[in-house]
């Protein structure tokens, strides 16, 4: 469903990654691992298409990344970036409908806001939906975050998957949120859906992850 073939990449005179490959396919959670200064998160920039390989090739869906629609890739792509939330004087649930975006055009329908509500609830934060963002902890920003990369693509099933990007999806959560939020990802690409997320913790990438991608050097 996305994979990478043969990328490298550097920056500030300095190799970050060399002939760098791997597949992940529709129903399977992917986790990219390794200690800090390895490439994880530039790697996830790569598949977000935030930077340019120097070699290689990313693909989604047997197409190469350029050859996507950028509203068509949106529909069926949604990143979480680390500290995602805006910084604007938002409430959560506009917050969350920012995913819909792709979907409403700019005229938010029933269905997006069902969907906002419902990514919400997912992700065990319908109560903060009428909060403003600056009020929130880390950890509910994050959760906030999740939902919306959800709500994005939350129409993806097994004939037609969408790809879940995340980096570091659960640096700022308690140990309880940490599980609850990898179960959340592992249910929705368990709907023949496919989730890469960079994760620190050897022990719940081994939990919960498919496959690791082992990053070290």
């Amino acid at each position: 469903m996305i994979g990478a073939a043969e990328i490298s990449y550097s920056a500030g005179g300095r190799e970050i990654l060399s002939d760098v490959s791997f597949a992940a396919d529709a129903g399977e959670l992917v986790a990219i691992v390794g200690p800090n200064g390895a490439g994880k998160s530039t790697m996830m920039k790569l598949l977000a298409s935030d930077l340019l390989p120097d070699a290689g090739e990313i693909h989604i869906a047997g197409k190469t990344l350029g050859s996507w629609r950028r509203d068509d890739l949106a529909r069926r792509r949604a990143v979480m970036p680390q500290g995602a939330t805006p910084a604007f004087d938002y409430r959560v649930l506009e917050v969350v409908l920012l995913g819909r975006a792709p979907h409403s055009r700019g005229v938010e329908l029933d269905r997006d806001l069902a969907i906002a509500a419902a990514a919400l609830a997912e992700v065990e934060a319908r109560n903060l939906a009428e909060r403003k963002v600056a009020t929130l902890s880390g950890g509910e920003r994050q959760r906030v975050d999740l939902a919306r990369a959800l709500a994005q693509v939350w129409e993806g099933t097994e004939r037609e998957p969408a790809v879940l990007l995340l980096d570091e999806p659960t640096s700022a959560l308690d140990l309880a949120r940490q599980h609850a939020a990898l179960a959340t990802e592992k249910r929705f690409a368990a709907r023949g859906n496919t989730v890469v997320a960079v994760l620190h913790d050897l022990n719940l990438a081994a939990q919960y992850a498919d496959k690791l991608l082992l990053l070290c050097e």
